[in-house]
């Protein structure tokens, strides 16, 4: 039984689903979009979980370079109500000595921060920054929203003194290239605990990771009235230009016909047909379920049966306020109650890599470390009047040592527990000031987008074996398929993240293959010659 046709249809109504139809639209089609879950966003949602009128972004909240991010400008998204803001103070760590460092959008203001500890550091950050930030971020943006290149390949794009100094990170390990430009050993581990917070793994391959992370160290951008904002505003565009968006619909088949996708079926029976392509928001060991396994050549069915979605999650505590947290190191630096991105729960690096084993152990870690916000500061709207909401969400495994239903047992235990350390930094987080608090686990994650396996952010670990052309499978890194039609649009693709990267590329890809019209410019290729 069909129950409707349209140009084309996209699994699930997150980010990157919306972003793929809403530029299927701008191409002219008619496409579908179905998600399984009663609301649309997938990892972009905003909620009220304790008190209403205190509003919580429950997965994703810093949003990473969207000045730049194509989607934005081709699709016109201010039209139809997304905004954000970027505030001044980006970045902030807190230490237990009541230290602190701060970065700012301020290249000076923040050299000055950092040379409270070392002058060579101070040099080294304004050295980056003036290489990978200013002269080079186009060039991180054509690497993001382009079809990702073979390592040679790569290598013979990136030319000059400036490719190959960046080429040369490629080999490192995250923490071998933070100790290659920074000496001190505050300014080290803020960096090494930075670089985890993309699900990075910190791994001989991922030394690239660090130069695209700091080219957007001063780039965090906040939603203004939530994450949500976004996919509402991808779904009003899509209803308004002729496409669909449909909830509580979990597709169960992906139907093939004559080896091309030519549809799908969902689980209570209805089935829609596409003219043109079907794309798949949700993960790649998913996607390959959805149409059976043998259709997928062996190599790939290994790789995506043994997908590695990481070895840490966050787990989060959400605080409704009276006022915001401040800080006891803003004696040392005020401007630490002005960041945005705020990291705490460490001293140095040995506990931070004691933390990732732990981790790695299904142990929540002896020193609970991770980055919050209070998001109340920069969009007063996350809160009723006159009141504030805040966040921490300190890395943890996704499952304990009895399981991973043990976040459900232990939840106001590890409630209090975060709250303790979080008011070691912040006192003023007294019971008369915290209002009401909201355990956001692991699990839950998994329970709330079944895409995020085992409590994975990025619908799998940055590791070598899943970045560039290895995500998910060089077979597969094209965002095309060995099934006609059937094309991939989800974080499991190269580009991950909420940045819309893996839908822009892959509605590029559909344009090319269906010869459409493209009523946008695409991002030019990768290239340096400097």
């Amino acid at each position: 039984m069909t129950t409707g046709v349209f140009d084309g249809i996209v699994i699930g109504g997150g980010h990157n689903g919306l972003t793929l139809a809403a530029y299927m639209v701008r191409a002219g089609q008619r496409p579908l979009v179905l998600e399984r879950n009663p609301w649309i966003g997938g990892g972009c949602t905003t909620d009220e979980p304790i008190i209403p009128g205190f509003r919580f972004n429950l997965h994703s909240n810093f949003y990473i370079g969207l000045e730049n991010a194509p989607f934005l400008r081709d699709l016109e998204l201010w039209r139809f109500g997304f905004s954000y803001v970027e505030p001044p103070v980006q970045q902030g760590a807190t230490f237990r000595d009541g230290t602190c460092i701060v970065i700012h959008k301020d290249v000076e203001r923040t050299c000055a921060s950092l040379a409270r500890f070392s002058r060579h550091d101070a040099e080294a950050y304004r050295h980056l920054h003036a290489t990978w930030t200013e002269s080079m971020r186009p060039l991180f943006t054509s690497l993001l929203y382009n079809a990702p290149l073979a390592p040679a390949e790569l290598r013979a794009r990136l030319t000059g003194p400036q490719g190959a100094d960046l080429l040369s990170h490629a080999p490192l390990s995250l923490f071998d290239a933070v100790d290659r430009h920074f000496e001190d050993h505050r300014v080290k581990s803020f960096l090494k605990l930075f670089m985890h917070v993309t699900t990075a793994e910190n791994e001989p391959g991922t030394g690239l990771l660090f130069a695209s992370t700091m080219a957007n160290i001063t780039r965090l951008a906040l939603p203004v009235g939530g994450s949500s904002a976004l996919p509402q505003a991808l779904a009003r565009l899509i209803e308004a230009r002729g496409g669909h968006v449909e909830t509580d619909a979990e597709v169960r088949e992906i139907r093939v016909k004559g080896g091309r996708a030519v549809g799908v079926e969902l689980a209570d029976g209805r089935r829609f047909a596409a003219r043109r392509f079907v794309a798949s928001a949700i993960d790649a060991p998913a996607t390959m379920k959805l149409v059976g396994e043998s259709a997928f050549p062996d190599e790939v069915r290994t790789k995506l049966n043994a997908w590695y979605w990481g070895s840490h999650s966050l787990l989060t505590i959400h605080l409704a306020l009276s006022e915001p947290p401040f800080y006891s190191s803003a004696k040392f630096d005020p401007d630490i109650d002005r960041a945005f991105n705020l990291f705490m729960g460490w001293d140095d690096t040995e506990q931070v890599i004691r933390c990732f084993d732990q981790c790695r152990r299904n142990e929540l870690p002896d020193h609970l470390m991770g980055n919050g916000a209070c998001n109340t500061r920069f969009d007063p709207g996350y809160a009723p009047a006159g009141k504030h909401s805040a966040f921490w969400w300190p890395f943890a495994p996704y499952a304990l040592p009895d399981g991973p239903e043990g976040w459900d047992r232990r939840r106001k235990e590890y409630t209090a527990q975060l709250l303790d350390v979080w008011r070691q930094y912040a006192p003023n987080l007294t019971d008369d000031n915290v209002l009401a608090s909201y355990l956001f686990t692991p699990l839950d994650v998994e329970r709330r987008t079944r895409t995020m396996i085992r409590g994975a952010v990025r619908m799998g670990a940055y590791v070598p074996s899943q970045l560039g052309i290895n995500r998910p499978h060089p077979l597969l890194a094209g965002n095309r398929t060995p099934i006609e039609g059937l094309y991939l649009c989800g974080s499991s693709s190269h580009g991950g993240g909420v940045n819309g990267a893996p839908a822009y590329n892959a509605a590029n890809a559909i344009v090319d293959d269906l010869n459409l019209s493209r009523p946008w410019i695409p991002i030019e290729p990768p290239g340096w010659t400097g």
